[in-house]
């Protein structure tokens, strides 16, 4: 890997003698013994834009260390900055499946090419369950990058069911039946009774063939009760962080309507809600795709109290 840095320091170097700079020298890696000096011609102030090379180095992180000589032969005080050596253009890439890289595939790319693995894996024997996709890019020094491993599933069949369970409770996990192109309304399913406090929310999907879809994982807050709003329990905000929809769920009561905003840190409305009528147990969701990323409050009040519960738009 060859590769040039771009130095844009302005040196200049003032003294009681007024002298000025006839050249410079320049070491990398605190290795001064092989400093490279060269003469310039006279000049108060000396701009540095030059291509020092880097093509024996190693990548990765280095420094570079220069002086400037005045008419008298002084040298100033050095000067050290870092730079990463990087890659030339990425030339082709390598995968394996199921760590075989004896096995690996091979192929050329070019600048701001994508590789579409899911193209270029072929199914074959691999089994009907977990599999492993490995891949590096190799640039034009022929050096591979750091290799990078994805989990995938081969063939699970249509969907037919889901499983579900809470703070890795898997032994007491809930399951149900789904049909292909269901829906399952996750913060409805969620149980009541959670002890108050965040919380981790898991679910996977199964296969007509009797394999499971890789697990995902959501956190949500619960809350037993709330003093600055009598009467409400088992509420839940769900998820959080909250990507696309943000869900409340609660219980009540008696009937009362409820006034929901969404605060910024410094507590200004940056989105109302408008107001929700709720009596019993109920749920809403509100779609917060269009929300910039950041960390915010959902203020709840009824005009006799309110409360802000915080949450994540990542």
């Amino acid at each position: 890997m060859r590769n040039t840095i771009l130095l844009p320091a302005l040196a200049a170097m003032c003294c009681a003698q007024a002298q000025q700079i006839d050249g410079y020298r320049y070491w990398f890696d605190d290795n001064v013994g092989s400093a490279v000096t060269t003469s310039v011609g006279t000049t108060a102030e000396l701009t540095l834009a030059a291509n020092w090379p880097t093509g024996s180095m190693e990548p990765g992180h280095h420094r570079v260390s220069f002086q400037m000589r005045d008419t008298n032969g002084d040298w100033s005080v050095p000067r050290t900055q870092y730079f990463t050596r990087g890659n030339h253009a990425v030339t082709g890439y390598r995968f394996w499946v199921n760590d075989n890289i004896s096995n690996a595939t091979t192929g050329s790319i070019g600048p701001n090419m994508e590789v579409n693995l899911n193209s270029l894996i072929d199914p074959g024997a691999l089994l009907n369950d977990f599999n492993t996709v490995t891949i590096q890019f190799a640039d034009a020094d022929g050096e591979w990058s750091v290799p990078m491993t994805s989990t995938f599933v081969k063939n699970t069949g249509e969907v037919n069911g889901y499983a579900y369970w809470i703070d890795d409770d898997i032994t007491n996990s809930t399951t149900s039946a789904i049909g292909p192109g269901g829906v399952v309304d996750l913060i409805a399913d969620l149980p009541t009774g959670v002890p108050a406090g965040t919380h981790f929310f898991t679910i996977r999907f199964s296969g007509t063939n009797g394999t499971w879809s890789v697990p995902l994982t959501s956190s949500f807050d619960s809350f037993v009760s709330i003093a600055e709003l009598p009467g409400i329990s088992d509420l839940l905000l769900f998820p959080n962080p909250a990507t696309d929809q943000l869900g409340l769920r609660l219980n009540t009561d008696h009937e009362r309507t409820l006034n929901l905003q969404v605060l910024d840190i410094s507590g200004a409305v940056v989105r109302d809600l408008s107001s929700w009528s709720v009596t019993g147990a109920t749920y809403h969701n509100w779609d917060i795709s269009d929300l910039a990323s950041g960390s915010y409050l959902l203020r709840m009040s009824d005009g006799t109290g309110a409360r802000n519960i915080p949450f994540v738009k990542p």
